[in-house]
């Protein structure tokens, strides 16, 4: 293992120039002029508004009323319920339009400097881990699945966990045991459960290459060592998970998702092998469809022109072990990404791959492994004499070579078609707001124009990087490097990330709707306001913001329990359903000498009192689920099951005091485990960081 000096001038150098990067390469985002599309809002925001919502109205976030009649918030996976992050913002500033974007952009921006901090393991120069940092930040996965959330989070995260793991495996010690479990701890609460699948496999397997490392450089390497290392960090993480982890099996014999897919759902949306021409060339994957055969969002490979050319380099050159080893790891993601038969075989024979879907996620593991591979080439030019200049110019006037070529062919082709946004600019001209002929350039623009346009772009880069490579003038490479990465997400951005509408826009949706946590209507449900088709598209379902309960139709969202996905089902098929017609609490048999006044209101607690005019069932249209209880007049009585999905509880004539509570004891002193634990964690290691820090 390498160290090497930084100061704090150097610190905030790099600081800067992270930040720099951040700004203009995601300065659609980070100007707050165009909103995240697709799943961002529609799918990630809702549950964590609620939370925000919940916490600040007094609430502890347990019961998600709203969402398909009722989920357990706190077990589901993909929301970052368990996240620290999460609860941080919700507890203080809260989730809105902004804090929401922000804390996207803080992700990237993390991982970015994990990859930094990661890149010392291995790399000399810090230019070269420079580049490589910024490559990581502005790399195809974060571009291409900016919308998914928890996939960003999870990318950020990653560095710092393979960092931290590579020191305990090193130097095993109460501080780096504490650091790794927080850090994989953050990665399992914060990232999307594929990534935590897939890296039990990767982290797996880096133990291993560690592992023989240490018994080639040193006989007497004590296997027990190894042992304790994995055993005592498996037991803290699962002790400091122990939360989630019951959260999660909680919700499995009642969840839609909790069996195997099928192998059909199981090689949904790979990273097709043609996708990979986005390492080179990414614009081009934002057009043709049918060729790449996959989602927009899965297809973007791209990870630094520069580190590209490297990677080439180390393809043909003598390679370390640390290279051997996250190449072969590298493709081993690759061909899990691509699916076809290799992810067929996973799906059969590797425990958890096949409760994977979309197999796209995998590709960052390849990527993040093959940016190792590339810095260290990369700084072994730039530190020492190992590899020859004259190889570097073949390599790049290959390259070269071979983009001009698929530039001639674009221009050979638009010239013979005329399928081009050339042929298209009077009506691009015409259009009357900046915002529609952005609109028409991206729509009119062909997968041959993408080509042409990348195809000169990165040319251009090309000849620059030779000049620079050939004096060993890293500073200027690192500028050119993070030019490129600039312009390219620039320009991919509009096709993958954002949308039409703005941060202000989506804000001003979410501030028609009440704030806190009121008491719903009780309207038929069918008579329920619903947002427009162009605003759901911004924001999700009406049913997730306007603090009433129930929905027609089922609102699109992940966390789908078993019964109330069956009852919709039968709405879609085209049964009626009476239901609709009522509010969400209602009396059978109805009587219009009936009333229902209401006593508090709450995501876990529904009392009112009922004057019923005779013996009646009470029912309350939420999901039937265990740890609700109910009592009348204060004492409990059991609650049965109506229409196999709801709750209901029969009450006598006359008036009666009944309170529905949503109270999970084992869920909740988990809880509170899992926060002490964590808690004291963090402060022990910042204790023994800081007595060493004097000591030394």
């Amino acid at each position: 293992m390498q160290d090497y000096s930084f100061s704090k001038q150097q610190w905030k150098k790099t600081t800067l120039i992270f930040l720099v990067v951040l700004l203009f390469a995601y300065l659609p985002v980070a100007s707050f002029l165009f909103a995240l599309k697709n799943d961002a809002f529609t799918g990630y925001f809702p549950p964590k508004f609620f939370m925000s919502e919940s916490i600040h109205s007094g609430h502890l976030p347990l019961w998600n009323p709203y969402i398909n009649f009722g989920i357990p918030q706190y077990a589901d996976m993909s929301s970052g319920y368990w996240s620290p992050f999460t609860w941080t913002i919700a507890s203080t500033f809260g989730y809105n339009a902004y804090t929401f974007t922000l804390e996207l952009l803080l992700y990237i921006l993390m991982g970015g400097f994990g990859f930094f901090v990661l890149l010392k393991l291995w790399v000399k120069n810090t230019q070269v881990r420079t580049i490589a940092a910024l490559s990581f930040m502005c790399c195809g996965y974060n571009i291409g699945n900016l919308q998914h959330f928890n996939w960003i989070s999870g990318a950020a995260i990653l560095p710092w966990c393979l960092w931290a793991y590579h020191n305990l495996l090193h130097r095993f010690s109460i501080s780096n045991l504490l650091a790794v479990s927080l850090l994989f701890y953050l990665l399992i609460s914060s990232a999307h459960p594929g990534i935590s699948i897939a890296s039990a496999y990767f982290f797996f397997a880096f133990s291993l290459f560690q592992l023989v490392q240490k018994k080639k450089e040193n006989n007497n390497y004590s296997f027990a060592i190894w042992i304790k290392s994995n055993a005592l960090l498996l037991l803290l993480l699962f002790i400091m998970s122990a939360g989630m982890l019951f959260a999660y099996a909680d919700i499995l014999p009642f969840f839609v998702r909790a069996n195997k897919l099928t192998l059909t759902d199981s090689l949904l949306h790979p990273t097709t092998f043609t996708s990979w021409i986005s390492s080179l060339l990414p614009l081009t994957t934002t057009k043709l469809d049918a060729f790449f055969g996959t989602d927009i969002s899965m297809r973007n490979c791209f990870f630094g022109l520069t580190l590209f050319v490297f990677l080439i380099l180390a393809l043909q050159n003598k390679k370390n072990a640390t290279q051997k080893f996250f190449l072969a790891i590298g493709v081993f993601f690759l061909l899990l990404a691509s699916g076809g038969m290799f992810k067929t075989f996973a799906h059969h024979y590797l425990p958890f791959i096949g409760f994977v879907r979309l197999n796209g996620e995998f590709r960052i593991f390849a990527l993040i492994s093959f940016i190792v591979v590339a810095a260290i080439e990369l700084d072994n030019y730039i530190s020492t004499d190992a590899i020859s200049f004259s190889k570097i110019k073949k390599t790049i006037l290959i390259v070269s070579a071979l983009v001009f070529i698929a530039v001639a062919l674009a221009a050979i082709k638009i010239l013979l078609s005329k399928d081009s946004i050339l042929f298209y600019a009077d009506a691009m001209a015409a259009q009357q707001s900046f915002a529609s002929k952005v609109k028409s350039l991206l729509d009119n623009l062909t997968f041959w124009d993408a080509l042409a346009i990348q195809g000169v772009i990165q040319l251009a880069f090309l000849i620059m990087m030779l000049k620079f490579l050939r004096h060993k003038k890293i500073n200027l490479l690192l500028y050119l490097n993070a030019a490129n990465l600039i312009l390219i997400s620039l320009m991919n951005l509009p096709f993958t990330g954002v949308g039409k509408a703005s941060v202000r826009d989506v804000q001003n949706i979410l501030e028609r709707f009440p704030k806190g946590i009121s008491i719903p209507s009780l309207q038929p449900i069918n008579k329920i306001d619903t947002l427009p088709s162009f605003e759901k598209a911004l924001i999700g379902d009406g049913s997730f913001y306007n603090k009433n309960i129930g929905v027609i139709h089922e609102a699109a969202y992940p966390i789908r329990l078993n019964a109330t996905a069956n009852k919709f089902q039968k709405i879609e098929s085209g049964k009626s359903d009476s239901l609709m017609l009522k509010p969400f609490l209602f009396f059978l048999p109805e009587n219009e000498k009936q009333s229902i006044v209401w006593k508090d209101f709450s995501p876990n607690k529904i009392a009112f009192e009922v004057n019923a005019a005779e013996d009646a069932l009470v029912v309350l249209q939420q999901s039937h689920y265990p740890h609700w209880i109910c009592s009348v007049n204060h004492q409990e009585k059991k609650i049965e099951k109506f229409d196999e999905a709801f709750m209901c509880v029969q009450v006598n004539k006359g008036k009666n005091l009944v309170e529905f509570t949503f109270n999970p004891i084992r869920i909740k002193a988990m809880m509170i485990f899992s926060l002490v634990v964590f808690a004291s964690s963090l402060l022990i290691l910042a204790f023994t960081h800081s007595k060493s820090t004097s000591l030394s």
